[in-house]
């Protein structure tokens, strides 16, 4: 009778053993083991467990608005965890930052690159509110010092450029009816009057924010003069303009500048947009010279000058950024002046550094020549950008 007992109370045991087994079998199944099976869905590689050990996407794929929400407060979040701990590196260590990068210390610090493409964006967004008042313009109706007027306000130049554009037009309609105005007059007072009605309309273009009329009108004012070169008309190889002896530089180059010269606030404004697309060329631009400062030494690669100019050039546009803010609050203008010239310098002594083991002599020197090419660098930068700017 007792056998029989323990055989029964062991197989009631199996059984609650085994129910349990199944339970968490078809657990896993629907949560975790089920998604483990097979290859991975993102690159094919068998999975083992909940990441897949190829590429370390998660096994289990979320299908949800929960989940979607989840992953954009997660990448936020993550992120300004990692900026916060990036920037006071950047802005008191940076010397620090650049060398803990360079060795591999990187998880807990925004990368150069991205950091770089943030401080574009915020860039952008900041210029489009204060119209760069370290340049000196601004938005309409901001004092950029306390006591006086705007500085440069884009808005009131084009106004008045609208103004002056209007009374040619008023004036060449008035020639051009006048008595005795022969038939090849009259053609060229027509071209002159169509040509400002176009520039009336690219100004009204800039001061509404209507970009996609200024680049037709840009366009169509190319295509004319493309046009007008083609029938001969040599007026942009005059001779103030370019004659290289090649015809089609020639004539790409003298037409830019005269459309620069009639039209500067679009010139202006090219220079701007190409400004925020292109400011990723001034790390290739930089490193070469930072090469020419350490090229005995075989302990430093390419890699790390890419790595030092990334970080350097975000914190100087991080820097733009603040005084601009500073100089729309109001804030005397010598104030920002004095730290615009000063804060670049000590920075880049503090990155060498640290970034490179110099002695205070060793960095000192190479300060000197860094400044130098910093400004071969913006002045290469910026004959790019009018080229870019005239010859588009």
């Amino acid at each position: 009778m007792s056998g029989e007992m323990e055989a029964a109370g062991d197989a009631l045991t199996g059984g609650l053993a085994a129910h349990a087994v199944d339970r968490e079998t078809h657990k896993g199944g629907a949560h975790g083991d089920h998604a483990h099976d097979g290859p991975c869905p993102n690159c094919g590689a068998a999975l083992a467990g909940p990441y897949c050990a190829q590429c370390g996407q998660a096994a289990h794929i979320h299908r949800s608005l929960h989940s979607l929400g989840h992953d954009i407060l997660h990448g936020v979040f993550h992120f300004e965890g990692r900026i916060w701990r990036t920037l006071p590196e950047l802005a008191f260590h940076p010397g620090r930052l650049t060398r803990r990068f360079i060795d591999g210390e990187r998880a807990k610090f925004v990368s150069p690159m991205a950091l770089f493409l943030f401080t574009v964006f915020l860039m952008f967004a900041v210029f489009g509110f204060t119209g760069g008042a370290l340049l000196g313009s601004s938005p309409e109706g901001v004092t950029v010092m306390k006591g006086t007027p705007p500085v440069g306000d884009w808005r009131s130049g084009i106004k008045e450029e609208y103004g002056r554009a209007e009374k040619d037009i008023a004036a060449l309609k008035a020639s051009r009816a006048a008595p005795g105005v022969s038939v090849a007059d009259r053609e060229a007072l027509d071209r002159k009057i169509e040509q400002r009605i176009d520039e009336r309309d690219a100004m009204a273009g800039l001061a509404t924010g209507d970009w996609e009329k200024v680049a037709e009108l840009g366009k169509r004012s190319e295509a004319k003069r493309a046009a007008d070169a083609r029938k001969g008309d040599g007026e942009s190889e005059g001779a103030g303009g370019l004659n290289s002896g090649v015809p089609w530089l020639d004539r790409a180059v003298n037409d830019g500048l005269k459309k620069a010269n009639d039209n500067p606030q679009l010139l202006l404004y090219k220079l701007k947009t190409s400004g925020y697309k292109y400011s990723w060329a001034l790390i290739p631009l930089s490193v070469p010279f930072l090469w020419l400062l350490f090229f005995w030494r075989r302990d430093i690669h390419l890699y790390d000058h890419a790595i030092f100019a990334t970080y350097s050039i975000s914190f100087m546009m991080l820097l733009v950024i603040m005084l601009s803010l500073v100089a729309i609050a109001g804030v005397s203008g010598w104030l920002w002046g004095m730290a615009l010239l000063i804060i670049p310098p000590i920075h880049m002594y503090k990155q060498l550094r640290g970034a490179y083991g110099l002695s205070r002599a060793g960095a000192a020197v190479r300060l000197i020549f860094l400044l130098s090419f910093a400004i071969i660098v913006l002045t290469l930068f910026g004959l790019m950008l009018l080229a870019m700017g005239v010859l588009d």
